[in-house]
């Protein structure tokens, strides 16, 4: 082959995202619909955030979890619905191959830093009904910030689908175990009003990782030949990507007591101002 020869050479500078639908055109009723969920997700959470900045009862390491993982949905809900609001509302469903990069490269960072952050608030819960009288001592503030700093060093891992699956699998492994741990403490409370108290506390963050797991599983690993790929697929995708963060904050809200009072006395004090 000689030098002057010219070789063929393919260059991707765009994308087309097919998106819910193969609708040309704009779809302003399921624009509304995301836009509101994206402003109930962002709301939610900076109202969590604001909460537990507010009340000094909720300066204990669960919360500084929970506020942390405020963050990670914001951010991680920001990261997609933007781009999705744009494309139900302009119908322009192109997108650069830097901006693809660089969202998908987000996206699985800010999975794998919440699927570290609720193995870490898992821990958190173990400690707090297997070691009550030692907890504070052993989920310090240093051991917080220590906790997600360790977890900060794995997501550099986020860059490829398989290493998401990989780095979810094992902190849902250290989850389960971390709960039949819990399970087998609270087992041990000779009372049912006791042991459904202790449990109680667990609640919210065992719904919020059923929810997040439970959505992932069934959008990346079930097998495609059980139902309609085109269709259900997409649909978890947008639980797992969107409602999710929304639900979040709700759950919390709603099932834990602290939150709700804490709540309750800021709008009081709103208010009297």
């Amino acid at each position: 082959m000689e030098k002057n020869d010219q070789l063929n050479h393919t260059f991707v500078s765009d994308f087309m995202v097919v998106g819910l639908s193969e609708d040309k055109d704009p779809q302003p009723l399921l624009f509304l619909v995301f836009l509101c969920i994206y402003l109930i997700t962002v709301t939610g959470n900076i109202l969590i955030l604001s909460v537990i900045s507010s009340s000094q009862r909720l300066h204990t390491p669960m919360y500084f979890f929970l506020a942390n993982l405020s963050i990670i949905d914001i951010i991680f809900s920001s990261v997609t619905v933007p781009k999705l609001l744009f494309i139900l509302a302009t119908a322009q469903k192109s997108t650069s191959f830097f901006n693809c990069v660089t969202q998908l490269s987000l996206f699985q960072f800010f999975v794998v830093a919440e699927c570290y952050l609720l193995a870490v608030m898992a821990y958190d819960r173990y400690v707090a009904i297997c070691f009550p009288l030692n907890y504070m001592l052993i989920i310090s503030k240093e051991v917080c910030i220590r906790m997600l700093s360790c977890s900060d060093t794995r997501l550099g891992e986020a860059v490829f689908l398989l290493v998401v699956v990989v780095a979810g699998m094992g902190p849902l492994t250290f989850i389960l175990v971390t709960y039949g741990r819990i399970i087998a403490a609270v087992s041990k409370i000779s009372t049912s009003k006791g042991r459904f108290k202790t449990f109680s506390t667990c609640a919210s963050h065992f719904t919020v990782v059923a929810l997040y797991y439970g959505s992932g599983i069934f959008s990346y690993i079930w097998p495609s030949s059980t139902y309609a790929m085109d269709k259900d697929v997409k649909v978890l995708a947008v639980l797992y990507t969107i409602m999710t963060p929304m639900l979040n904050p709700i759950i919390y809200s709603l099932r834990n007591q602290e939150v709700k009072r804490a709540l309750k006395k800021a709008l009081e004090s709103k208010r009297i101002k």
